[in-house]
């Protein structure tokens, strides 16, 4: 096993999350390759989701990324790994449901009973708005609370029950975002339902082409998936091995790093992708509360944070940025 240091875990780490930048294509096929080699992005903001296309790539556009969407619809938006939003390619949403949406729901099953909401009200509740965005196309929050109050699955349209209801769709596939604040059905809007069947170990080398070197948990936490689990999968794939600081790290390559300086939107997929980040993130990016701030960093380290509203900057350490503040610009 290869002994490496940090610097280089880190810058390798970047390389592999894309962030040197390898993709070249405008228009939605390059934020569809971007997705694609990440495993999909995170996308809790739309904003984060089409910044994250931007430190991957040379020559899309956010017009691009909603493009990709909206129009072209080479890549979803829904509850893929950990439940969270991601941007994930169109081919890719059926196999990450299949293998994560029941685990997804047996997970939540607990905040399902305080809302009240046993499986046969959920169930019944999917079926309604499939048949309702079927019919009327996008609809949005408040459309579709009016809907589930109407069929007596909800006693008022307020509350966190009616998004609790709209996620369990979607963590079965049936329904997803279209354009922004609204859902449509999956069926409608990709043309055909998606196939639920997923494969582990297949998701465990994408997690490590992406994010590695890693280890078994750091895939767990990225995934959401069972550690026993994610480790069988990282032990079956996994060709390289290193220990970094006395942690034994498993990879699919051996890369040589990424020295670059990046300038990171919010809730960016490189750093919400491990368990052990191997750096802490100072309060800047990271407040708490589940917040992650814009960050700046440097051969995968962080080393400032920035606003999107005046591209003010919070550096810990010197850096030239005008070669990415001129593409934020450009973007």
């Amino acid at each position: 096993m290869a002994r490496r240091s940090l610097d280089w875990l880190l810058a390798a780490r970047m390389q592999a999350n894309c962030l040197a930048r390898p993709v070249h294509e405008a228009g939605p096929g390059g934020v569809a390759d971007v997705v694609r080699r990440t495993g999909g992005l995170q996308a809790q903001t739309w904003r984060g989701a089409a910044y994250a296309v931007r430190a991957r790539s040379t020559a899309t556009t956010f017009a691009d990324v909603t493009h990709a969407q909206i129009t072209d619809r080479s890549v979803v938006r829904g509850w893929f790994m950990r439940g969270t939003l991601q941007l994930v390619a169109t081919e890719d949403a059926g196999r990450l449901l299949g293998l994560l949406g029941p685990k997804l729901i047996k997970d939540s099953e607990r905040r399902y009973g305080e809302l009240g909401l046993p499986e046969r009200i959920r169930g019944q509740a999917a079926d309604v708005l499939e048949a309702h965005l079927l019919a009327h196309g996008p609809s949005n929050r408040a459309e579709l609370a009016d809907l589930l109050v109407r069929a007596g699955l909800i006693a008022e349209p307020k509350g966190q029950a009616v998004y609790a209801l709209i996620r369990y769709t979607g963590l079965l596939g049936r329904l997803c975002y279209g354009p922004g604040d609204t859902w449509v059905a999956v069926r409608d809007w990709l043309g055909k339902p998606l196939v639920l069947e997923g494969d582990v170990e297949a998701l465990a080398y994408r997690y490590l082409t992406a994010y590695g070197p890693a280890t078994a948990r750091d895939f767990a936490t990225w995934a959401g998936l069972p550690v026993p689990q994610a480790r069988r999968a990282v032990a079956a794939v996994a060709t390289q091995h290193f220990e970094v600081e006395g942690t034994e790290l498993d990879a699919v390559d051996d890369l040589p790093g990424c020295q670059d300086v990046r300038m990171l939107g919010e809730f960016d997929a490189y750093l919400l992708g491990y368990q052990n980040r191997f750096q802490e993130l100072p309060k800047a990016i990271f407040p708490g509360g589940g917040t992650l701030s814009p960050a700046v960093i440097r051969a995968g380290r962080a080393i400032g944070a920035w606003k999107h509203a005046d591209l003010s900057t919070d550096l810990y350490e010197p850096a030239d940025l005008t070669d990415e503040l001129a593409d934020l610009a450009r973007f």
